[in-house]
């Protein structure tokens, strides 16, 4: 379970979102500050990278194979083929310090992502499901940094993290309706240096999380308990999601963001995107259904 980096090439200031497409044979990751969206094929090596025009922070596919990307203030869908780049809608337009986080599908396709204050002053971030027919709610606010969109492999429960809170919460959630309940505390790393960043959860309902400052992946048993602790060779790891061929593989991505040179001499790799053969499948993901 040791981590290996695979994008050799690409380093990036704040790497974020992976997301493994079947179709594509790629795993899709964002630069959040520098406005791109990478693609790695994993069986050639080969890489692609696509310029947004804005901050780019959240990658899902559609169910055309296309890639809809959220940035700042808009939602734009991107062609990987031909590289055609079209506006689908906009939000939060009166608050120009906000972007975009983190964010996932439900099992329903529906795209749930999080604001936040891209300056880390202000707690003006909020929570939006974009439902199947194109129309967006807000459905929680008062935000520092959201991070975490997964679900339950049936779907019923929800995690979310707050990342200026460092903790991270379980809802009972409406598959039908998107609608969330019961928000119970799921663990706290309040106290400690370590926060709480993006996830991914395995068939067997387990939650991946990478933690900021932490140097880790941890795997948390449904009720809240730590089950194992992968040790990683950079201190910030972002974000995680499974792909290959039979979901067995943990792409991570992590950042350079605030470090000093001598802390990223420490480091090897910071900014990459690695890969942990775990053995472990994670749960399936589909793509966006939005029309």
């Amino acid at each position: 379970m040791k981590p290996v980096v695979v994008s050799e090439n690409i380093t990036c200031t704040l790497g974020e979102g992976p997301m493994w497409s079947a179709h594509h044979g790629k795993i899709f990751w964002v630069d959040i500050f520098e406005g791109m969206v990478h693609g790695l094929h994993t069986q050639t090596g080969e890489t692609k990278s696509w310029a947004m025009g804005a901050r780019a922070s959240v990658v899902v596919e559609d169910v055309d194979h296309n890639l809809l990307v959220v940035c700042q203030n808009s939602i734009k869908k991107l062609n990987p083929l031909t590289g055609k780049i079209i506006e689908l809608s906009t939000f939060e337009e009166g608050l120009p310090d906000n972007r975009p986080n983190d964010g996932k599908l439900d099992p329903k396709g529906r795209l749930w992502f999080g604001t936040s204050d891209h300056l880390e002053q202000n707690i003006s971030g909020s929570i939006y499901m974009l439902d199947n027919e194109g129309m967006l709610h807000k459905k929680l606010t008062d935000f520092g940094n959201p991070n975490t969109f997964a679900w339950s492999p049936d779907g019923t429960v929800f995690y979310l993290a707050d990342s200026v809170k460092q903790t991270m919460w379980a809802f009972d959630f409406s598959l039908e309706t998107g609608e969330l309940s019961n928000r119970q505390e799921f663990f706290s790393l309040a106290g400690t240096d370590i926060i709480p960043d993006g996830s991914a959860v395995d068939a067997e309902g387990y939650l991946w999380n990478a933690q900021w400052n932490g140097w880790r992946i941890v795997r948390y048993a449904p009720d809240g308990s730590v089950d194992r602790i992968i040790k990683m060779p950079v201190s910030c790891p972002t974000s995680c999601a499974f792909g290959g061929n039979d979901l067995d593989i943990l792409y991570v991505t992590s950042a350079r963001k605030g470090q000093t040179e001598a802390q990223l001499a420490r480091q090897l790799g910071a900014g990459k995107l690695f890969k942990i053969d775990l053995g472990i499948k994670g749960a399936s993901v589909g793509n966006c259904s939005v029309q």
